[in-house]
């Protein structure tokens, strides 16, 4: 530079910034005329204010100054890594995230049907499937949509009691998609799922109710104990009967052993007697003694046995009956 002269000078400062300026214009239009979509993302070109087209992920080149970009209102939730309240964030952006979105309502108050304000934190999650009627068919789609779904929700909490909204949560969530599911298709949304989140009723309603809970908790461990008592009580009735079942079959068979034994013993006695009776009656035969006499004889000295163990005095008999029942002893001996 130092060899050139002043005009020189002049002219190569004003070739660099010719070329600084023509680079920097460069830079502008390409930016004007190359856009890079990104996966999982479109984004709405308008010509001279009106829809062109909608550009689908890749790189597009379009007319610089003539297209442009839609520019979109947009909110969102994001949870930072070890954050315990998620942020909501509202930007402007060109490009429209087809990914599922989740929109907080935050706690809105509603009314029953038995006239309990409640508290209700909600949640949906919504995914756009069609992004030019998600632009020109509503104002701002995640205010659009907040604002549907929390109409939607009191009107279904004021068909409900305070006890049916507690029991009902997979009824409310239901029905909250159901009915706002066709005004979101015209919008080009999809609710994929609604959630409630929890239920605050008011702080006098949540003691009484805490009250009740720990009634009811003590009235079922009351019942518990009583059928545990109860179940003991019937084990312990089945072992009795059990126990005297066994004890009366016990019983009925030492009698029916006892019986047997006792019959056995009178069958033998029998057996016995009937074998002295027939040696007696061949005796009787042999010695021709009368039957009748000998069973006289036999009954008298029975009789005078009898007596004698009873009585130690002593009793004079006639003498024939001493000879005859002498003759009687005989002829069992021999």
């Amino acid at each position: 530079m130092a060899d050139f002269s002043d005009s020189e000078k002049g002219l190569v400062i004003a070739l660099y910034l010719i070329v600084f300026g023509l680079l920097f214009i460069l830079w502008i239009v390409s930016r004007k005329i190359v856009k890079v979509v990104r996966h999982t993302e479109v984004m709405i070109i308008e010509r001279f204010g009106k829809f062109h087209a909608t550009l689908n992920p890749g790189i597009h080149f379009i007319m610089p100054f003539v297209d442009s970009p839609r520019l979109i209102h947009w909110r969102y939730i994001d949870i930072p890594v070890g954050a315990s309240k998620p942020n909501v964030v509202i930007a402007n952006t060109d490009r429209i995230d087809m990914r599922e979105h989740v929109l907080s309502f935050g706690r809105q108050n509603v009314i029953t049907k038995d006239t309990v304000q409640i508290t209700i934190d909600a949640l949906m999650y919504i995914r756009i499937t069609d992004p030019k009627a998600a632009i020109y068919r509503v104002q701002n789609l995640p205010d659009s949509v907040e604002l549907l779904a929390q109409t939607t929700l009191r009107n279904i909490i004021a068909t409900l009691t305070l006890d049916d909204t507690f029991s009902s949560r997979e009824h409310i969530n239901h029905q909250l998609k159901e009915r706002t599911v066709r005004d979101a298709e015209r919008w080009g949304v999809t609710i994929t799922r609604v959630e409630v989140m929890s239920i605050h009723p008011p702080a006098d309603i949540k003691t009484a109710m805490e009250l009740q809970i720990q009634k009811d908790r003590e009235k079922r461990s009351a019942i518990l104990n009583a059928e545990g008592e109860k179940e003991s009580l019937i084990v312990k009735s089945k072992g009795t009967a059990a126990k005297m079942v066994l004890l009366s079959e016990a019983d009925k068979t030492v009698s029916i052993q006892n019986a047997k034994a006792i019959a056995e013993s009178k069958r033998l006695a029998a057996t016995s007697e009937a074998e002295v009776i027939r040696i007696i009656r061949n005796a009787i035969n042999n010695k021709n003694v009368s039957s009748t006499g000998f069973l006289v004889s036999s009954q008298y000295l029975e009789s005078l046995q009898n007596i004698v163990s009873q009585n130690t005095n002593l009793y004079m008999v006639p003498e024939s009956s001493v000879d005859f029942a002498s003759n009687i002893s005989k002829i069992k001996s021999n």
